[in-house]
Protein backbone atom coordinates (compact mmCIF):
# COMPACT_ATOMS: atom_id res chain seq x y z
CA UNK A 1 0.00 0.00 0.00
CA UNK A 2 1.48 3.51 -1.08
CA UNK A 3 1.97 6.47 1.73
CA UNK A 4 -0.65 8.39 1.73
CA UNK A 5 -0.20 11.96 1.35
CA UNK A 6 -0.57 14.59 4.61
CA UNK A 7 -2.12 17.83 3.74
CA UNK A 8 1.03 19.49 5.51
CA UNK A 9 2.62 19.11 2.25
CA UNK A 10 0.53 21.28 0.24
CA UNK A 11 -0.35 23.62 3.04
CA UNK A 12 -0.06 27.78 2.82
CA UNK A 13 1.87 28.55 5.64
CA UNK A 14 0.14 30.95 8.05
CA UNK A 15 1.39 34.26 7.53
CA UNK A 16 -1.19 36.68 7.83
CA UNK A 17 -3.92 36.73 9.98
CA UNK A 18 -6.29 39.83 11.28
CA UNK A 19 -7.97 40.64 14.63
CA UNK A 20 -11.88 41.05 14.88
CA UNK A 21 -12.28 44.08 15.83
CA UNK A 22 -9.99 45.15 12.23
CA UNK A 23 -12.65 46.53 9.40
CA UNK A 24 -13.82 45.16 6.33
CA UNK A 25 -11.91 47.17 4.35
CA UNK A 26 -8.66 46.27 6.00
CA UNK A 27 -9.42 42.79 5.44
CA UNK A 28 -9.56 43.31 1.74
CA UNK A 29 -6.06 45.34 1.61
CA UNK A 30 -4.44 42.58 3.41
CA UNK A 31 -5.80 40.02 0.90
CA UNK A 32 -5.03 42.35 -1.65
CA UNK A 33 -1.19 42.93 -0.58
CA UNK A 34 -0.74 39.17 -0.23
CA UNK A 35 -2.78 37.37 -2.81
CA UNK A 36 -5.06 35.54 -0.80
CA UNK A 37 -9.06 34.89 -0.13
CA UNK A 38 -9.35 33.54 3.00
CA UNK A 39 -7.75 35.42 6.37
CA UNK A 40 -7.82 33.44 9.94
CA UNK A 41 -9.04 35.74 12.70
CA UNK A 42 -7.08 35.51 15.41
CA UNK A 43 -7.40 37.24 18.70
CA UNK A 44 -4.69 36.84 22.10
CA UNK A 45 -2.86 34.45 19.95
CA UNK A 46 -6.19 31.92 19.63
CA UNK A 47 -8.29 31.23 16.48
CA UNK A 48 -11.70 32.70 16.67
CA UNK A 49 -12.53 32.32 12.91
CA UNK A 50 -12.29 32.89 9.39
CA UNK A 51 -13.27 35.20 6.75
CA UNK A 52 -13.16 35.15 3.06
CA UNK A 53 -12.67 37.28 0.23
CA UNK A 54 -16.48 36.21 -0.79
CA UNK A 55 -17.37 37.31 2.99
CA UNK A 56 -16.12 40.88 2.44
CA UNK A 57 -16.60 41.61 -1.20
CA UNK A 58 -20.56 40.98 -0.31
CA UNK A 59 -20.60 44.05 2.16
CA UNK A 60 -18.20 46.08 -0.04
CA UNK A 61 -19.52 49.62 -1.12
CA UNK A 62 -22.60 48.90 1.05
CA UNK A 63 -24.07 51.50 3.48
CA UNK A 64 -23.54 49.57 6.50
CA UNK A 65 -20.13 48.20 5.87
CA UNK A 66 -18.67 50.91 7.44
CA UNK A 67 -19.81 50.11 10.52
CA UNK A 68 -19.26 46.35 10.52
CA UNK A 69 -16.06 44.26 11.53
CA UNK A 70 -14.55 41.29 10.44
CA UNK A 71 -15.81 39.62 13.46
CA UNK A 72 -19.35 40.56 12.31
CA UNK A 73 -19.50 38.66 9.23
CA UNK A 74 -16.28 35.82 9.64
CA UNK A 75 -17.30 32.28 10.02
CA UNK A 76 -16.57 31.34 13.82
CA UNK A 77 -16.89 27.53 13.62
CA UNK A 78 -13.96 27.00 10.43
CA UNK A 79 -12.69 24.05 9.34
CA UNK A 80 -9.76 22.64 11.44
CA UNK A 81 -7.57 19.50 10.04
CA UNK A 82 -4.22 18.15 11.78
CA UNK A 83 -1.22 18.89 9.31
CA UNK A 84 -0.76 14.96 9.68
CA UNK A 85 -4.27 14.33 8.49
CA UNK A 86 -4.57 12.93 4.76
CA UNK A 87 -4.53 14.99 1.90
CA UNK A 88 -7.65 12.84 0.34
CA UNK A 89 -9.64 13.31 3.47
CA UNK A 90 -8.58 17.10 3.96
CA UNK A 91 -9.90 17.49 0.01
CA UNK A 92 -13.26 15.58 0.69
CA UNK A 93 -13.81 17.51 3.86
CA UNK A 94 -13.55 20.48 1.82
CA UNK A 95 -15.89 19.34 -0.58
CA UNK A 96 -18.35 17.65 1.20
CA UNK A 97 -18.68 20.97 4.06
CA UNK A 98 -19.05 23.68 0.31
CA UNK A 99 -15.93 25.73 2.39
CA UNK A 100 -13.20 27.09 0.37
CA UNK A 101 -10.54 26.67 3.25
CA UNK A 102 -9.60 24.35 5.99
CA UNK A 103 -6.87 25.96 9.08
CA UNK A 104 -4.44 23.74 9.50
CA UNK A 105 -2.99 22.92 12.92
CA UNK A 106 -0.16 21.59 14.08
CA UNK A 107 1.05 18.97 16.39
CA UNK A 108 1.12 21.15 19.44
CA UNK A 109 -2.02 22.95 18.24
CA UNK A 110 -0.89 25.76 16.89
CA UNK A 111 -1.91 27.04 13.12
CA UNK A 112 0.23 25.30 10.86
CA UNK A 113 -0.88 27.33 7.97
CA UNK A 114 -4.33 27.28 5.78
CA UNK A 115 -5.41 24.61 3.32
CA UNK A 116 -7.49 26.13 0.60
CA UNK A 117 -9.29 24.60 -2.54
CA UNK A 118 -6.51 26.34 -4.58
CA UNK A 119 -4.04 24.24 -2.95
CA UNK A 120 -6.08 21.23 -3.44
CA UNK A 121 -6.03 21.68 -7.12
CA UNK A 122 -2.80 22.15 -7.47
CA UNK A 123 -1.72 18.85 -5.05
CA UNK A 124 -4.10 17.49 -7.74
CA UNK A 125 -2.33 18.78 -10.81
CA UNK A 126 1.21 17.69 -9.04
CA UNK A 127 0.26 14.38 -8.27
CA UNK A 128 -1.80 12.94 -11.45
CA UNK A 129 -0.84 15.48 -14.23
CA UNK A 130 2.56 14.79 -16.51
CA UNK A 131 3.87 18.31 -16.98
CA UNK A 132 5.06 17.98 -20.19
CA UNK A 133 1.47 17.23 -21.57
CA UNK A 134 0.38 20.77 -19.79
Amino acid sequence: MKNELTVEEYTTPYLVSIPPEASLDSGLELMQEHGIRHLPVIQNGKLEGVVSQRDLVTHAGKSWAKILKVEDIMSTDPLVVRSNDSLSQVAYLLSSSKVGSAIVMDENNEIFGIFTTTDALNALVEIHCDPASL
